[in-house]
């Protein structure tokens, strides 16, 4: 018996000894990790004071740190839905100030502004070194990346006749539209959109103006014939460093109002290279125009059909202020403050981009 007691006692005590010896060598195994700490929004607290976050309205933990995009493409998006639209396409190992999180989004600044990353692809960081006047001062002088200059190229789309003849919808394209349509006419007031168009695109020529953008209209008269081929070709060659084309919207749904914009798609066969570009200044068109209405947003529509956008050599959108099939919008349009917020707040959205 007392043989027994005391192999039982070893035993135990052999046992004891391996559990410690894999605790060491577990806590072995972290040593000389990465600083970056995993992000960890259920259960984040200040670490310099161990209280648990306040939360805003808006129901995001508040916070005043850095995190680190993690993956090879991070979507930015001006509002927290895999909806809303994209700001801006970021890579892995960017540093951005966080300003607060909810278990699925990430509250970041960029250009002054919010934004928001899926939590998924950040993790907490250290901030970034500080820089001096100097360093900003040598690092501005030493860049190889100079602003764009700030012309714009402006289309007021559609003209008083239509042009019928066919034409290729983009460089080396078998597939033809037709060369440009007269628009669509208001179903409650009759109103021309082409003459809408014309009326939008001359006054944010005269804001941009006043802003310091030389500005160039493809057409300052109703009476013309120029297909969105020659369109594009005039934009190109005018020394625009952006395209921008002015048109409504029509549905048979009288309901539906609101602002949208259109670009070409990621993986265009005429022009992919202008996407990114093109999507940032559609982005910030949308958020300036629809905060300064109060319009619905009804975000970025890519496709690979719009001529005028096709032929695009410069970052191009088309904005489409409203639709005429819907009463409401037709008779805003033709407000006069409702047309001057509406093009300050395409400027607003245009300094954004350019600055």
């Amino acid at each position: 018996m007392k043989k027994k007691l005391i192999f039982g006692i070893l035993t135990v005590c052999v046992l004891m000894l391996a559990a410690c010896g894999n605790k060491d060598s577990k806590k072995n195994t972290t040593e000389g990790t990465t600083d970056i700490i995993p992000y960890q929004p259920s259960t984040y607290t200040d670490a310099s004071t161990s209280e648990e976050l306040q939360k805003d309205e808006d129901g995001f933990y508040i916070t005043d740190d850095y995190i680190i995009t993690v993956g090879d493409t991070i979507n930015v998006r001006v509002s927290p839905s895999t909806d809303a639209s994209i700001y801006s396409l970021l890579g892995g190992g960017e540093v951005l100030k966080r300003t607060g999180y909810n278990e699925e989004w990430t509250r970041v600044i960029m250009d002054n502004t919010n934004f928001y990353i899926h939590s998924e692809l950040v993790e907490i960081t250290d901030a970034p070194p500080e820089v001096t006047v100097e360093e900003t001062e040598e690092k501005a002088s030493d860049t190889d990346a100079p602003k764009l200059d700030k012309i714009i190229a402006i289309d007021a789309g559609n003209q008083t006749n239509p042009n019928v003849s066919q034409e290729a919808i983009g460089p080396g394209s078998d597939e033809t539209k037709q060369g440009v349509t007269s628009g669509s006419t208001g179903a409650t007031l009759g109103t021309k959109e082409y003459e809408l168009n014309l009326i939008y695109a001359e006054a944010l020529k005269d804001e941009l103006e006043k802003r310091g953008y030389e500005v160039i209209l493809t057409r300052d008269a109703n009476e013309v014939d120029l297909t969105n081929q020659a369109r594009a070709q005039l934009a190109n060659n005018s020394g625009a460093t952006s395209f921008i084309r002015i048109q409504m919207n029509y549905s048979t749904n009288s309901e539906l109002s609101g602002i949208m914009a259109m670009t070409m798609t990621a993986d265009s066969p005429y022009n992919a290279s202008l996407h990114d570009d093109s999507y940032k200044l559609a982005t910030r068109i949308l958020q300036g125009a629809t905060e300064k209405t109060g319009a619905i947003n009804h975000g970025i529509y890519e496709t690979k059909q719009l001529t005028a956008v096709n032929w695009s050599n410069i970052p191009v959108v088309v904005i489409n202020l409203g639709y005429l099939s819907s009463s409401q919008d037709e008779t805003n349009l033709l407000d006069e403050n409702y047309r001057k917020d509406m093009v300050n707040g395409i400027a607003d959205g245009i300094d954004y981009f350019y600055n």
